[in-house]
């Protein structure tokens, strides 16, 4: 197998406050293929997009380690950090506030060509217009400004603009959380369409898991800062292990009003990150901890399907996801209408 892409370490980060340090991302380890769509999912708060601005350098860890293509980024200088930042870019959730209001979208995108030398003069117009075309908007519509823009064309202005220096790997912070559902398809087509024609990376950052099941190749689960289970998306959904993820599944939405399916209910809240429990984190709310769950801590472990669970090989299986959750028939039926269509002017 191919080196990996991007390669984290006992990635750790803790943020000090007045009442203690909340331990935001705990001894992480993962790895990122070029071409491969890795999602992190999780509960608000259990480090999804920490973990996301760390692989950028955004913040620095506290410990642990980010290699892009093996360069460690920890040790680079704001030269080399500078160069390097063409190979890795970031689509926001929020696709107006990331959006300088100020600004046409067509100087937006011609910024980053003229700061790294991608472009000069005229090729600068005609390289943003490639880049309008590219995401399905019209190259004349770059003389708009973001509030002239519905909330659907933002987001490819987002993404155009973080194609615009050619990376390698893009971080998609909650990308389509703020969208419409109709819009979500398009936008997740359009993510699809991008990562198979560049070789793109992508760490998918998300909450709903029927996205993710579309568009993971593998998933990490998050619970307060740790990964708990981490396999490829067919498997996790298939069979996933750990309490936690069930919860998370059992959780879906049947979209067929006659099917029912069992849920899992979890007591309480995730306790404080200032103040973690001992052993494992989950164990206050999970419905099968023993006594072991509350003095040691679990290792992830598995070969291609890995848990962090004392318990889950003496848990009792669960049954597949309805039938309706293949995919999930609300993005199959949205595809199918939206897949030909290539909106510009308006969504």
């Amino acid at each position: 197998m191919t080196a990996p892409l991007v390669r984290l370490t006992g990635l750790t980060k803790h943020f000090p406050t007045p009442g203690g340090l909340v331990r935001a991302v705990e001894g992480v380890d993962l790895e990122l293929h070029a071409g491969e769509t890795l999602a992190l999912v999780g509960e608000s708060g259990s480090g999804k997009s920490t973990i996301g601005r760390l692989v950028l350098r955004l913040i620095e860890p506290t410990a642990g380690q980010v290699e892009i293509d093996g360069r460690d980024l920890g040790t680079l200088g704001a030269k080399d950090l500078r160069a390097l930042r063409r190979e890795m870019q970031i689509i926001f959730q929020d696709p107006y506030g990331s959006l300088n209001p100020r600004m046409t979208v067509g100087a937006m995108l011609a910024e980053p060509l003229r700061l790294h030398g991608l472009a000069k003069g005229r090729a600068v117009d005609a390289a943003v217009a490639d880049l309008m075309r590219l995401v399905g908007l019209l190259p004349e519509q770059a003389r708009r400004y973001p509030h002239e823009f519905s909330g659907g064309q933002r987001q490819r202005v987002g993404i155009a603009r973080a194609l615009a220096v050619e990376p390698r790997l893009i971080v998609c912070d909650e990308a389509v959380s703020a969208l419409d559902v109709s819009i979500q398809a398009q936008i997740i087509n359009l993510l699809v369409d991008l990562r198979r024609a560049r070789g793109l990376a992508y760490l998918f950052i998300s909450h709903d898991l029927a996205v993710v099941r579309h568009i993971a190749d593998r998933v990490a689960v998050l619970y307060l800062g740790r990964v708990v289970e981490l396999a490829s998306a067919a498997n996790l959904f298939a069979t996933p292990r750990h309490p936690y993820t069930r919860a998370l599944m059992s959780a879906i939405p049947a979209t067929d009003p006659t099917t029912r399916h069992e849920r899992t209910l979890l007591i309480g809240e995730p306790p404080s990150p200032i103040n973690l429990p001992n052993g494992c984190a989950f164990h206050p709310r999970c419905p099968h901890a023993v006594e072991r769950c509350r003095v040691e801590t679990p290792v992830l472990t598995g070969d291609g399907h890995g848990t962090a669970c004392h318990l889950w090989p003496a848990l009792p299986a669960v049954p597949p996801l309805p039938a309706e959750h293949e995919t999930s028939d609300r993005l199959k039926r949205l595809q199918a209408r939206f897949q030909d269509q290539r909106p510009t002017a308006a969504e």
